[in-house]
């Protein structure tokens, strides 16, 4: 005789009130809601009736706020659609959509729970210029946020929330702005030494010398702070150094310089014998050293980038070739974005100065590098270099 099969039945869990449900043996609270043929269940997570009541209200906002379903789909379900859709991007790209998300959400006037298709150009308009007034933002930063709602409401065409014609994004009536022209501040070799040694000089900050250090680092390898965090010790040999460039992963390497050997000699010296997977620098940022160090010298407002572009005008004016120089910085270009970038910075003659401008006729960046007479000879130029 086979064995008698044993059911459990299921426990119901009691309607208390609309949307509201407690398990009869736990007497714990849960959300119910159906949406679109779906059920959605919620733990509240309390047996106090009152404190059941408001996460309930909590949780409905948040439910119908999030549904793609709903019939009046919410700017914040569009928000949420929208980040997910970009999951394929870039880590860098994610973070800043992500802190413009954080933004929004925090400062838009609508609210979040307003309808996409009651959504004005003004709103957007209101927010647009309301933060960028609040946090003076630059226009590339503005353009950034611009670009962000573009985006996303390109999104909602797309799935069908709001036509075209409704799109509360208007392309002529929400306008990009144009960008300010870029005033480089490179330091001098004077200047760039000033900044080090009031950077070490100052007994309050405990960072003082790993800061120094770091920035030092910066202006005599000519590389960026993101290449300058990942350096360990296995990296650097008896010529060059090793890096790997953070936005395209590519490998390059730095030569020695003739002035940048002694300091690296210090930094070994140090540390002692320091083990291969070491990190040379123990911080991730000098800005805020470099910043106050230049307030403190009454000196132009120097960035971690210019320290990079002195060392690049350094190389130039030694008379390395800007295509040996574009390599030293990981670029495969063959120099063309440093003659773009740097052209009205390696005009210190009249004739480089003419040549830069017949570029402007020409519609090609042209810069006139210095003749045999100009540059150092090559025997000079590597000693300069420190080439051995």
């Amino acid at each position: 005789m086979a064995p008698m099969k044993t059911t459990t039945k299921a426990r119901r869990r009691e309607r208390v009130a609309p949307n509201l449900r407690r398990d009869p043996v736990t007497r714990t609270y849960y959300g119910f809601k159906k949406i679109g043929g779906r059920r959605y269940r919620h733990s509240l997570g309390t047996t106090d009736r009152i404190t059941a009541n408001g996460r309930l209200a909590a949780w409905l906002r948040d439910l119908e706020a999030a549904d793609p379903t709903a019939h009046d789909l919410k700017f914040e379900a569009l928000l949420q659609n929208f980040l997910s859709s970009r999951a394929g991007k870039k880590k860098g790209t994610r973070d800043t959509e992500l802190s413009i998300a954080a933004v929004l959400r925090q400062t838009f006037i609508p609210g979040m729970g307003i309808p996409v298709r009651k959504i004005k150009t003004s709103d957007l308009l209101k927010w647009l210029n309301s933060e960028a007034g609040l946090r003076e933002w630059r226009h590339c930063t503005f353009n950034r946020h611009r670009l962000f709602l573009r985006q996303m409401f390109e999104l909602a065409v797309a799935d069908g929330v709001v036509t075209e014609q409704s799109n509360p994004f208007k392309e002529k009536m929400i306008r990009p702005k144009k960008l300010e022209k870029v005033v480089r501040n490179i330091p001098t070799i004077a200047q760039f030494e000033a900044i080090i040694a009031n950077v070490r000089s100052q007994r309050d900050n405990a960072e003082r010398g790993q800061s120094a250090d770091f920035l030092q680092f910066l202006g005599l390898a000519g590389v960026g702070q993101a290449e300058a965090i990942d350096l360990k010790w296995r990296d650097i040999d008896e010529r060059k150094i090793r890096f790997v460039r953070r936005k395209t992963g590519a490998e390059f390497t730095v030569p020695i310089y003739s002035w940048l050997a002694p300091f690296i000699q210090k930094l070994r010296d140090a540390r002692q014998s320091p083990d291969r997977d070491e990190n040379v620098f123990n911080i991730r940022d000098g800005k805020h050293a470099l910043r106050n160090a230049c307030k403190r010298l009454e000196l132009p407002h120097f960035t971690q980038r210019n320290l990079r572009a002195m060392c690049i005008k350094r190389l130039y004016d030694a008379g390395v070739p800007v295509k040996r120089i574009a390599l030293w910085q990981g670029h495969s270009d063959g120099g063309k974005l440093i003659q773009q970038i740097y052209t009205e910075v390696f005009c210190d003659t009249d004739a480089a100065a003419e040549a830069a401008d017949l570029a402007l006729v020409t519609g090609t960046k042209i810069v006139k590098f210095p003749t045999d007479n100009d540059r150092p000879t090559l025997r000079n130029a590597r000693r300069i270099r420190g080439w051995r």
